[in-house]
């Protein structure tokens, strides 16, 4: 029994290390992603998340998510669309971060509005953006605004 219960705790310590490996240089922004973990969502503690739980955990349409068919999503089958949206994700905010310090000519961390010129959407929605009226839109401005309807 020992045994199994440290073979559970190292699984749970390196999965827990590479999910904050995978979050390292990427700034507070990949934080807002989560939404509940796959024990809130399962609201009747079955171990499993019916239809109208999953909703809560991933948007991704759940017969997609149900691989095996049998009207339930697993821990695993979650993490599977838990990792590919995270691939995704981790994808496009490299790519929007590296754009925003291209535009970030005196490297401030922050783009005023001639700056922004260079990224089509913040520049035309750079007033929107600037959530503290600065004068000046930050990484995280942007992200916010990017995100708000989602």
């Amino acid at each position: 029994m020992k045994k199994i219960q440290a073979l559970i705790l190292t699984a749970l310590l390196t999965t827990a290390g590479s999910a904050s490996a995978e979050h390292q240089g990427m700034g507070e922004h990949c934080k807002m992603h989560t939404k509940v973990t796959f024990e809130q969502a399962d609201k009747d503690k079955n171990g499993t998340l019916d239809r109208e739980e999953a909703k809560a955990v991933c948007g991704e349409k759940f017969d997609v998510m149900d691989t095996d068919k049998d009207g339930t999503l697993s821990k695993d089958e979650v993490m599977v669309c838990g990792r590919k949206k995270h691939d995704e994700n981790d994808q496009l905010h490299v790519k929007r971060s590296k754009e925003f310090a291209a535009a970030d000519k005196d490297s401030d961390g922050t783009l005023t509005k001639e700056e922004a010129k260079k990224l089509k959407k913040v520049y035309q929605n750079f007033d929107a953006i600037d959530a503290d009226k600065d004068g000046t839109v930050s990484r995280e401005e942007v992200h916010n605004f990017m995100h708000k309807d989602k």
